[in-house]
């Protein structure tokens, strides 16, 4: 092959369309400046990798940015980006035919061109420049094998050879692929990130610094004794830290952080929620006190950023290259879900490899631990295994975590300066740990109109009611709502059903509603009837709350939201027992027995009906109860304990080549494993789907326009008629998704019911 056509190297390009060509050395110039840029803007990437590799960072990446585009020299791809050029000079459209029919990538041959003049390049470096455009991939196997006449088939081969190489059954098989993955990921994602930031810069783009580093000022005037307790054992490898909703945590964590980072353990702060309300919630929280908080989850786009991105044109871009930093973890302090960190272990997407690199340069708060079931433990046990070969540190915190989670992830220190006997609590811990929480009532049933009248009667005496309401069901809040709709009262409904838009409208109404500047101001009205996603990170309050019967763990949860801003008197918790027609309806917290067509209680369900009593309760109450809720671990059971092990197969095996089966940017599972055990699902569009150009513009949709539904549920609405399938394209490609009219603002998207109120304020005709 003749690499170089006939033509000055000052006239070769890089890129075919802009004002001004991009020559190839120009551009090479500024992607080696822009690697030096960031390496020198975050050093503790180059001392981490040393710490691990004992190699070399800044040398590898350097040297892969100077050959990364050398193929672009070759004469195939040369000739068909000047004539890519000569038609954009014409007609000014950004055509690129020429180039994606020439049939040769040019990462490809920059390889090729390395080997052909005896450059011998690290393994790292290698997988840098073959995949800085997603082309390490069984996916593009067959261009590997066929461009440029098969040119490049001996190198994907050596590529196979590596990734073959391993030998599964050795002691430390698993271990040596994350080694192997974090040598390799390193040069390869900032190379990415280089080259991305340099072609965005000779595009005219603005770009998000990559400098900014944690800054986080304590705004009160002493520490709490949460705060205190995190500061004391802030060098502890791992931590579990305890103390009751309200107390201080977040600052807690953020304290911990900052001395992670100050000590140079890591060089940001990652958070991990149960799920994206709560992340979204903890933004919120945390971004007026931390420098450049980014938030990432499969909804953050309107979370947290569509309104920036409305602000002006300019901004536009702009603003989706922060959202794209928070994906990668690459802000100071970043808050996403535990799936999304789960999910970037499997290696099944490109990017992957990049969010790999930077949470083993994080220091992690995994926060309200005890939300998640066994399914969802499993798999972070599996992640504090991977966190641990890096020595990251760890911090858990929850309100409830019993003392048997010490033997669930493995870590020896739990610390509770309110309610541990083992640790000397100062005088204020004690006071806040024997304070009055609530007076808990037991309230019977509350299925039929009387029952609820006698239940809910009493607030319709008041001229501002102030209650929270938690149900175990949507379907069970809407019996609640409905209740409270006749009596002419408007509740505020909160649960999973809504569009992303109408989400953020909804927190909005209830922080305006029952939220702590309004309690301050004495404004304080309203009725909140909520599911479990208003259990945490929901900084609102009433001095009455009812609430279905649930594990303690959860109950707890839910008390917090009960007289929780300074000044409020303990309230009152009415228990409600919730059953359907007549017999006990434990949901979600149990089996459903799909033969019987029946849901069985689970264990901690009907432990703590029988462990309940009426009275005072205080935090260690609570904490005492949830310990003798869960006083040891079991082992996982079959079903978690298998996908576990998928998970480290996956670990093991995705540290090199990215699989044919690419999973998507916002997937939280992939063909063999899941990051949670929950019913399948299908997104239902609440708007009818025009056809799209691109699957970025499809995506905007969805978010804006979709909910995920049990694909149960949809099935139900199709068989009443309201659900239809819908079709439409994504380019050439033909879709269907399933469309329903009967979504409402106010009560959401309701597939297996035939309300009437639904269509009150349904959003399409």
């Amino acid at each position: 092959m003749n690499l170089l056509p006939n033509r000055p190297m000052a006239d070769l390009l890089a890129k075919p369309f802009g004002e001004k060509p991009i020559t190839l050395q120009a551009h090479t110039e500024h992607v080696i400046s822009e690697a030096k840029t960031v390496l020198k803007a975050r050093p503790f990437w180059e001392k981490k990798y040393h710490q691990v590799t004992g190699i070399d960072l800044k040398n590898q990446l350097v040297r892969a940015a100077k050959l990364h585009d050398k193929g672009k020299a070759h004469e195939i791809w040369q000739s068909a980006c000047q004539r890519d050029r000569e038609y954009y000079e014409k007609t000014g459209k950004k055509n690129g035919s020429h180039l994606r029919r020439c049939g040769l990538r040019h990462e490809f041959a920059s390889l090729w061109w390395a080997k052909e003049n005896n450059i011998d390049l690290t393994l790292p470096e290698k997988a840098a420049i073959a995949a800085h455009h997603r082309k390490l991939s069984y996916k593009h196997k067959h261009r590997w094998k066929n461009d440029a006449n098969g040119s490049f088939v001996e190198i994907w081969e050596d590529f196979l050879r590596y990734d073959y190489s391993r030998d599964e059954s050795a002691s430390d098989s698993f271990e040596q692929s994350l080694l192997d993955r974090f040598e390799i990921a390193g040069v390869r994602s900032l190379l990415q990130l280089a080259d991305h930031r340099a072609s965005r810069e000779e595009a005219g783009g603005k770009l998000p610094p990559i400098h900014n580093s944690f800054d986080y000022g304590f705004n009160h005037p002493a520490y709490r004794p949460v705060q205190k307790a995190a500061l004391k054992h802030a060098n502890e490898q791992e931590l579990i830290l305890r103390a009751p909703t309200g107390s201080g945590k977040t600052d807690a964590a953020l304290l911990w952080a900052k001395y992670q980072i100050e000590n140079s353990y890591a060089d940001r702060l990652v958070i991990a929620m149960p799920t994206r309300f709560t992340s979204n919630s903890l933004d919120k929280d945390i971004s007026k006190d931390v420098s450049s908080t980014g938030l990432y989850h499969s909804s953050a786009w309107f979370a947290r950023y569509q309104e920036e991105f409305q602000t002006s044109e300019q901004n536009r871009d702009y603003v989706w290259e922060v959202y794209n930093m928070a994906r990668h973890l690459l802000m100071p302090a970043s808050i996403s879900t535990i799936d999304h960190l789960l999910m970037a272990l499997t290696g099944t997407r490109e990017d992957h490899h990049s969010i790999f690199f930077n949470l083993m340069n994080s220091c992690v708060v995994i926060d309200e631990a005890d939300f998640y079931d066994e399914f969802v433990q499993a798999n972070i046990t599996k992640l504090l295994e991977v966190l641990r070969v890096f020595d990251v540190r760890v911090l858990i915190m929850s309100a409830t975590v019993p003392e048997s989670a010490k033997g669930l992830y493995g870590i020896e220190k739990l610390v509770d300066p309110y309610t541990s006997s083992r640790n000397k609590n100062s005088l204020e811990g004690k006071k806040e740990a024997e304070k009055k929480r609530c007076n808990i009532l037991i309230r019977g049933q509350a299925e039929k109109t009387e029952e609820m009248n006698n239940l809910f009667g009493p607030l319709l005496l008041q001229d501002n009611p102030q209650a929270i309401i938690y149900a175990n069901t949507v379907n069970r809040a809407l019996i609640y709502y409905d209740w409270f709709s006749d009596k002419s009262i408007n509740p505020i409904l909160y649960h999973s059903r809504f569009t992303e838009i109408d989400k953020k409208r909804v927190e909005g109404n209830l922080i305006n509603a029952l939220g702590k500047d309004t309690w301050k101001v004495r404004q304080a009205k309203g009725v909140a009837i909520l599911t479990q996603i208003g259990e945490m990170s929901l900084n609102i309050s009433a001095p009455v709350m009812f609430s279905d019967l649930c594990p303690m763990d959860r109950l707890a949860q839910r008390a917090g939201r009960l007289s929780r801003f300074e000044g409020m008197k303990p309230g009152n918790l009415h228990i409600i027992t919730p059953v359907k027609n007549g017999e006990l309806y434990p949901a979600p917290y149990g089996d459903y027995n799909r033969e019987e067509r029946e849901w069985k209680p689970g264990k901690a369900f009907l432990e703590t009906q029988k462990m309940l009593k009426e009275g005072v309760y205080t935090a260690k109450n609570f904490v005492d109860a949830v310990n003798d809720l869960y006083p040891k671990n079991k082992p996982f059971g079959e079903r978690s304990a298998i996908n576990k092990k998928e998970l480290h197969n996956l670990i093991s095996n995705n540290w090199l080549i990215v699989q044919a089966a690419e999973t998507q940017e916002d997937d939280f599972e992939t063909s063999e494993w899941l990051s949670r055990d929950i019913p399948p699902q299908r997104t239902v569009f609440t708007l009818q789907p025009p056809n799209f150009n691109s699957y970025q513009n499809y995506r905007k949709f969805e978010l804006a326009h979709g909910i995920s539904t049990p694909v149960w549920q949809i099935e139900t609405g199709k068989r009443m008629g309201r659900v239809f399938e819908v079709p439409f394209y994504i380019g050439d490609e033909e879709n269907s998704v399933p469309c329903s009219k009967y979504y409402s603002p106010n009560e959401g998207l309701i597939l297996n019911q035939a309300r009437s109120r639904s269509t009150d304020d349904q959003i399409i005709d």
